[in-house]
């Protein structure tokens, strides 16, 4: 049977990944003078967030996981006999992570192992759902070669949405990357009039769907966004992913997040939720809220 490993951008349930045994590829996360591994871990997550140790007045970064520490998590499934693996990363756009996935699997592929990289050509909560939708295909007894093709097909039809709190938080995330999409004039006025973006995030970009005035209407607008497609019947999973960048019991208190609940259980469409990877809560801000859908 085909392996499946992620890497820790990727936004599932700790719960799931143990018990689909999937490992993970670690970011390093920077915190200060300390620089440690995010393996996903739910007692490492919650006291980084608990802790608010991702706000504008600390100095936190994130970086891609590097080839030491994906060769060590590959060769340990090797030497367990593993021959068929397909590892899934981040968006190669915004991370090296599927290069260096790249270089350890021409190193560590032979005769009778084969090893295929996946850029997911998403972030996060999309990557979580990309995830699900390889492990179908891996319950279905498909090939690591065909689930590549079909992984990268599907991913292309892979739309997250993240609903951004702190637009202060995300221009200087983005100066500190030389980014300037956000300018200092756009995020002074955003915060003076109270209003807040939907980034969507595709294999083609990321842009601005909608911007909302207050917080909470910004985040019931994000989950219409899931609820307009539930009903309409264009989901091409029946599966959505929704991640906090925060403790995931808030979630429950997160206005428009009880509708799609119900919305979504009224059609028998499944919804994961999970705490969002360090990467994600370190650069798109505290307390953002995001979902992934695969629609017509």
């Amino acid at each position: 049977m085909v392996q499946l490993v992620v890497d820790s951008g990727c936004d599932l349930p700790d719960e799931f990944l143990r018990k689909f045994k999937i490992p993970v590829l670690p970011h390093s996360v920077s915190f200060g003078n300390e620089t440690f591994g995010d393996q996903r871990n739910p007692a490492q997550m919650n006291h980084f967030y608990s802790l608010s140790l991702v706000d504008r007045s600390r100095e936190v970064n994130s970086g891609p996981a590097g080839e030491p520490e994906i060769e060590q998590v590959i060769a340990k499934l090797v030497q367990q006999g593993q021959q068929d693996i397909v590892v899934q990363t981040i968006n190669a756009a915004n991370s090296p992570t599927y290069a260096n996935a790249e270089n350890v699997a021409r190193k560590l592929a032979s005769a009778s192992v084969a090893i295929h990289t996946v850029d997911s050509h998403t972030l996060f909560s999309g990557q979580g759902l990309l995830a699900l939708y390889t492990l179908s295909l891996i319950q279905k007894g498909l090939t690591g070669a065909q689930i590549k093709s079909r992984a990268e097909e599907f991913g292309r039809k892979i739309v997250g949405y993240a609903a951004i709190k702190d637009v202060y938080y995300l221009r200087e995330r983005g100066r500190q990357k030389n980014e300037k999409s956000v300018s200092w004039l756009k995020a002074f006025m955003a915060k003076s009039l109270d209003l807040h973006p939907i980034i969507s995030m595709t294999y083609q970009g990321s842009a601005v769907t909608d911007t909302v005035k207050t917080y909470d209407s910004c985040t019931e607008r994000l989950f219409q966004l899931a609820q307009e497609k539930i009903v309409d019947k264009a989901l091409l999973m029946p599966a959505v992913v929704v991640s906090i960048a925060g403790a995931l019991k808030d979630l429950d208190q997160v206005p428009g997040f009880r509708a799609l609940e119900k919305i979504a259980a009224e059609h028998k469409v499944k919804l994961y939720r999970s705490v969002m990877s360090l990467s994600g809560g370190i650069n798109l801000g505290p307390g953002t809220v995001a979902l992934a859908m695969a629609a017509k």
